[in-house]
């Protein structure tokens, strides 16, 4: 066997144990967290799909919940968590799964809370439902690793990016605790970028559009993509066109159908509010479209395809500055992170400290911290104090969240900037 030979066998054996062990990470928390509704929101629609045909959530819910205060997220997830709840309703015939479900509707017009849900499907499986709904995430959230492996350069940083992504807290959180699917949305930008560097631009859109399919942030992503990907006006339209007609097919069936119901999938998000709204908006359709004439630049240079990395995280931190994200929201960044820490071990400290901020903002409550657990003891770990609680008993809490809600603001502002120097340094 030769050195290169043994090199490669000992890169295949790191990266199946790093992998198992990611596996069986996520496996342990999979069947025993749960938090209030997240989980059955987003498969209850689904089932009503596979069990009684309602193909369109949004005129669904506008018919039998009009009070509700939200709407389903956009069709892709709808056809993805569709096909799920076919294979486990349908296919295994999970009985237990498909009873949760149809209890959950009259829990969700109510804003039942977690302890509510547990004691509601305490003789439903509620372990092993927990696992199922939680599992197609398990496919995305391999598959951005998998991509990171074919993204990063040499096979020390592609272990070293692999690593960070199997013990990525956001995802370990987001996905596998709460239940969220930000993962699919992140899964379609990862790819579009992977698309890209094998230079298929075409496809690359695609992909972001069906990530803006999912859930409407990768949209923002589309116009700096095109001006860059598009080395002269003809072939920019032509990818604008591609994204036109992929958005449309994903999202007209269902306006045809629910007309301005479906509208409100966009209207979804954190909002900052009044003149704090007004300024943070101006400044980032400021940075916008700054970046989109950057893009028109680098677009002459060799390779431009290569760039696209730092315009995707680079508008990561520029959204998280201008609007207050929920912890889950971060997903969206971290597998360009993952990326970019290998070479970049200060910027890896300073995020490190970003996603400490954003947990103490954003994770307040008990039912998001260690009352995730509630499923195995719902009295003893509901009952637990948060962090923050803790840290309130010696300094002035409210103060706290001022600093830190600052901190956060002008670390987004940052870490953005220093995405844009290491890109122009590496083109030196």
């Amino acid at each position: 066997m030769t050195g290169t030979e043994k090199t490669k066998e000992k890169m295949l054996s790191r990266l199946l144990t790093w992998t198992l062990v990611g596996f069986l990470l996520r496996l342990a928390i999979m069947p025993v967290t749960m938090h209030g509704q997240d989980l059955t929101f987003i498969n209850y629609f689904p089932y009503a799909f596979i069990t009684e045909g309602a193909w369109n959530p949004y005129a669904f819910i506008s018919m039998n919940f009009p009070n509700f205060p939200h709407t389903y997220y956009g069709p892709v997830l709808f056809a993805i968590m569709s096909a799920a709840n076919f294979v486990f309703i349908k296919l295994f015939n999970c009985v237990t799964l498909g009873k949760l479900l149809a209890m959950s509707a009259g829990m969700m017009a109510k804003n039942s809370g977690t302890l509510d849900y547990i004691h509601a499907f305490s003789g439903l499986s509620l372990f092993k439902n927990l696992f199922l709904m939680k599992s197609p995430y398990l496919i995305f959230d391999f598959l951005i690793g998998g991509i990171l492996l074919k993204l990063a350069s040499g096979e020390r940083k592609a272990l070293s990016s692999y690593k960070l992504w199997i013990f990525n807290v956001v995802v370990l959180h987001s996905a596998y605790a709460v239940g969220q699917f930000d993962l699919i949305p992140t899964f379609f930008v990862i790819l579009a970028l992977l698309l890209a560097t094998a230079k298929m631009p075409y496809l690359c859109i695609i992909s972001l559009c069906l990530g803006g399919g999912t859930k409407v942030f990768p949209f923002i992503l589309v116009l700096p993509a095109v001006l860059l990907l598009g080395n002269n006006w003809r072939k920019r339209a032509f990818l604008l066109f591609t994204a036109l007609i992929t958005t449309l097919f994903i999202y007209l069936p269902f306006y045809l159908s629910s007309g301005n119901a479906l509208f409100d999938v966009f209207a979804q998000g954190r909002y900052y509010t009044g003149m704090t709204h007004i300024i943070l908006s101006g400044v980032f359709f400021i940075f916008y479209i700054a970046l989109s004439l950057n893009a028109l630049a680098d677009s002459k240079k060799d390779a431009p395809e290569n760039q696209l990395f730092y315009y995707f995280l680079t508008l990561c931190f520029l959204v998280y500055a201008v609007t207050p994200i929920g912890f889950r929201y971060f997903v969206f960044a971290t597998p360009f992170i993952a990326l970019l820490i290998p070479a970049n071990g200060k910027f890896g400290l300073f995020t490190f400290f970003i996603v400490l901020f954003l947990a103490f903002l954003r994770l307040p409550t008990r039912d998001v911290q260690l009352g995730l657990f509630a499923p195995l003891n719902p009295q003893y770990f509901m009952s637990i104090p948060t962090i923050q609680e803790v840290i309130g008993r010696f300094v002035d809490i409210n103060m706290a969240y001022k600093l830190a809600a600052r901190a956060l603001l002008f670390s987004f502002f940052a870490a953005a900037g220093w995405v844009w120097k290491i890109k122009a340094k590496e083109a030196i």
